[in-house]
Formats: C-alpha cells, sequence, structure tokens
C-alpha cells in the first residue's frame, strides 16, 4: 500500500459514519495519518473508542466520539451538530455505514426491505442534508463521499433491498452534485467489490468459498478496506478538486464483468 501522503489532510476536519470496523475504520485512519481530525460515527461506544485508539494524534485535537443511529433525524443532528462543535468545523462528510439482509426476494419482509432502506438511504440523506445546510449557512466548500457498491449498478439476486439501495445511493450522490455544484461543494461516491471486512467473513474463512470469489474478479483477488480508504481520501482531496457527481469503482475489474474475459457469444 503507498505511504500516506504527509499532511495532505493537515487543518481539515472529518466525519466518518459507521466508522467502528472494515472500509469506516481503514478511512478514519488514513485521513488521520494524513493530519486530519476525525469524528467517529457508530452505534456503540466502546467499539468506536477502541478505533480511536488506533488513530494518531493530530494538531487540531482530539478525535471525538459521535455516537448515533444515522437513520434516525435526532440522532444525525445531535451527531452533527457535535461533531462540528468538538471539532470546531467540518469540511468533509464520509457516508459509510451500510446494511444488508439476505432472502429469496418472493420471501423477503417488509421491515427487512425497510430497515436496508433505512440505513443505507435515509443514513445518506440525512448526514448529507445536515453538512450541506450547514456548509450553506457558512459559506463553506466541502466535499462528501459515499459509500456505495458494484451493486449500484450490478444485480445481486437475494439481495433486493440492498441493490436498492445502492440503486438510490448513486442518483442521490449526482443531484447532490449538480444542485450544490455552483456552491463549491463536491458529491462522489466510491463503489467496492469484494473486500475483505469484517462483514464478509463467511467467505473470506472458507477456502473454497475464497477462491470461487476470487476466480469472479479479473484481478483474481479481493480487495483490502485499505484500497477503499485510499479511493475515498483521494476523492475528498486537492487532488480532485474538478470531479463531483461521479461514483469511482474500486473493484478489481469485477464491473467489466470478467466472464467475459474469453468471448462466448457472439
Amino acid at each position: 500500500m503507498p505511504a500516506p501522503y504527509k499532511d495532505r489532510f493537515a487543518g481539515k476536519k472529518v466525519l466518518v459514519t459507521g466508522a467502528s470496523q472494515g472500509i469506516g475504520e481503514a478511512t478514519a485512519l488514513r485521513f488521520a495519518e494524513e493530519g486530519a481530525q476525525v469524528a467517529l460515527n457508530g452505534r456503540k461506544e466502546d467499539k468506536l473508542i477502541a478505533v480511536r485508539d488506533k488513530l494518531p494524534k493530530v494538531s487540531g485535537g482530539e478525535h471525538p466520539i459521535a455516537t448515533g443511529d444515522i437513520s434516525k433525524e435526532d440522532d444525525v443532528k445531535r451527531l452533527v451538530a457535535d461533531s462540528i462543535k468538538a471539532m470546531g468545523g467540518l469540511d468533509v462528510l464520509v457516508c459509510n455505514a451500510g446494511y444488508q439482509i439476505p432472502s429469496p426476494s418472493e420471501d423477503i419482509k417488509l421491515e427487512d426491505f425497510e430497515g436496508v432502506m433505512a440505513v443505507n438511504v435515509t443514513g445518506v440523506m440525512l448526514p448529507c442534508r445536515e453538512v450541506i445546510r450547514y456548509w450553506l449557512e457558512n459559506g463553506i466548500e466541502g466535499a462528501i463521499i459515499v459509500n456505495s457498491s458494484v451493486h449500484q449498478i450490478i444485480p445481486k439476486p437475494h439481495y433486493l433491498g440492498y441493490s436498492a439501495s445502492k440503486g438510490a445511493v448513486g442518483n442521490i450522490v449526482r443531484t447532490l452534485a449538480l444542485e450544490y455544484a455552483g456552491r463549491g461543494i463536491r458529491v462522489n461516491a466510491v463503489a467496492p467489490g469484494a473486500i475483505v471486512t469484517p462483514i464478509n467473513m463467511s467467505w473470506i474463512n472458507d477456502p473454497k468459498q475464497y477462491k470461487a470469489v476470487s476466480s469472479h474478479i479479473p484481478m483474481k483477488r479481493p480487495g483490502e478496506s485499505r484500497e477503499i480508504a485510499d479511493a475515498i481520501t483521494f476523492l475528498a482531496a486537492e487532488d480532485s478538486t474538478y470531479i463531483t457527481g461521479q461514483t469511482l469503482y474500486v473493484d478489481g475489474g469485477l464491473t467489466l464483468y470478467g466472464d467475459f474475459e474469453k468471448n462466448w457469444s457472439s
């Protein structure tokens, strides 16, 4: 992995939702390594404290804990306000938290479908709304990066709610990007493929399944959380100031439809 860019985010204030493990944890670490003060959101304070203990100290002060359920409006209003107060501002929002429940589509329970949409769609809209409102009121130019999925465009049978939610995320990103581009607010997404994270341990710890998953990826391996964090920090940095409304697929070529590597059709 490339070394962190020293002080690339020095003085910057970042809020990461779903920061207690996996991609969220790796993203928080990457920002902090590059000088940012990072507010960590999740529902379990003890897990967030454990992540904070791994982050390097920065000149801006302690990395604040911002517990709360991102699908709940009152929670989001509080955690965004608390993060801004604790850090003295906010420059970057990373909407990372995500949720999925497998089920054959003919058997999916309404409460499960709504639960996935609440976290993956409402849980993006609410933080974006609150942060954009703060930026507009204070004349701040900022960057939002949303963690989507290759299933934003690739159907995922048995995961109807997840696929639907990620399709919605793509249009949330494009809509917000268009609406606020003239105000200096950039909104982009990253779309990970198969990544080594705690929620994927069922196939990661099964050698046969791991091999099967890898075989469908043109690069023949799953990605690491750190590789997604690298893409997220790129979209937040000065390196990408003319990029908005885009989804960056970080998937080892998965969306190239690797099964077509050798022609089997006309």
